[in-house]
């Protein structure tokens, strides 16, 4: 099983919906209008949810303009 893991900032999100729009199966907009990882682990402002599959998650990230989104492969940074 790989140990991929997104991580997302919500302080720093502006709402654009490019995750959204990139990878609706990982993000939506939680009832303040702000994209959230569905079913993540919130520890303040940051999200975190490990994944079995990257799917578009990658392509979410690098869509960000805020660059508030990081996904890694074990320790290492893929976006």
């Amino acid at each position: 099983m790989a140990d991929y893991r997104v991580e997302m900032d919500r302080g720093m999100c502006i709402s654009c919906g490019n995750c959204i729009e990139t990878c609706p199966d990982i993000w939506e907009f939680a009832d303040d209008g702000i994209s959230s990882i569905k079913d993540a682990d919130t520890q303040g402002d940051l999200q975190v949810k490990v994944l079995d599959d990257l799917g578009c998650s990658v392509d979410a990230a690098e869509r960000c303009p805020v660059l508030c989104i990081h996904v890694f492969d074990g320790e290492q940074e893929l976006a």
